[in-house]
């Protein structure tokens, strides 16, 4: 299968790490000295227990004409998705199928403005990947990839299926969701619970619920994500919930969110489509948000804070 990842950063070269070995894989990113340094020395995995395994896989600058694509998996932060299916519309044929599986909601939504709804497969990673400069990850995080239909129907639900033979045979633990919309807002309200508060702790994610003082508040973001989840048309017990979130700190408790990387880097964060979706939902329908609130703005006046922005 001819695959193309936008975004060669930690989660798409992880990505790429499975996929390479099997599938015609080109990574595409915006960041030439990236992009030079994959194609001089391929990619470099480090796994817990600190072994390193390089990958040998092609990546180009966003925009750059490779040909049509059979699935193009979109791994840009959401705040560039509109702009990075844009640019590389010369990857997309009337067959092409595009995976997000993102952090945050409303990307299929940005994609949806290039791609018919039928060949949209949404989803969600169970992996978590931190960046060790050019080139290098380090993969602190595993579980399987859930994935399903954009717009339910008989031809989409094939094209998953096929989208998650293509997965397994490299690798991957795939689950096939016919109801993705649980599975969504499952990744949001962990998100929504550790990336903001990792980021301005400065914090390992295991360190969000060994803390007390973190967990209380992680609590209390999880209960608004829950109240917001259930007026959007999906429940969740609370305790089930917050049961979720603890499994993610114990089983990435060395990692570090992306957000956290991103404050590192002294980038823009994703926090508007991550709590800010909560706080605005929340608006919508009526209900109190205060704890998402006060993370939007305060990540918000952190990236104020950045020399040169």
């Amino acid at each position: 299968m001819k695959i193309a990842i936008l975004g060669a950063g930690a989660m798409g070269s992880l990505y790429a790490s499975y996929l390479a070995p099997i599938h015609d894989v080109t990574l595409l990113d915006s960041y030439e000295p990236q992009v030079e340094k994959i194609n001089a020395d391929g990619i470099t995995k480090i796994e817990n227990d600190r072994t390193e395994t390089t990958f040998s896989v092609n990546a180009v600058l966003s925009g750059t004409d490779i040909g049509i694509q059979d699935l193009v998996i979109v791994f840009v932060k959401g705040i560039h998705t509109y702009e990075a299916m844009k640019e590389n519309l010369g990857l997309l044929g009337p067959g092409t199928l595009v995976m997000t599986l993102q952090n945050g909601a409303g990307n299929n939504r940005d994609i949806a403005q290039f791609v018919p709804k039928e060949r949209i497969i949404v989803g969600t990673s169970s992996h978590n990947s931190v960046s060790m400069g050019l080139g290098r990850f380090y993969h602190s995080g595993c579980g399987p990839t859930n994935i399903g239909p954009d717009f339910l129907c008989e031809e989409s639900l094939r094209d998953v299926k096929l989208v998650a033979a293509a997965l397994e045979e490299s690798g991957l633990d795939v689950n096939i969701m016919e109801d993705i919309q649980k599975v969504l807002w499952q990744k949001l309200l962990v998100n929504c619970g550790i990336n903001a508060l990792s980021t301005l702790m400065q914090c390992k994610i295991g360190e969000i619920f060994t803390n007390p003082f973190l967990w209380d508040l992680c609590k209390k973001i999880v209960y608004e994500c829950v109240m917001v989840a259930e007026a959007d048309g999906t429940y969740f017990d609370r305790k089930e919930a917050l049961q979720i979130v603890r499994h993610v700190c114990e089983n990435d408790a060395e990692g570090y969110a992306s957000m956290y990387q991103d404050r590192q880097n002294k980038r823009i964060t994703e926090i508007d489509r991550i709590n800010g979706v909560v706080d605005g939902l929340g608006r919508d329908y009526g209900i109190c948000t205060p704890c998402n609130h006060m993370l939007v703005t305060q990540i918000h006046a952190m990236e104020q804070l950045y020399p040169n922005l």
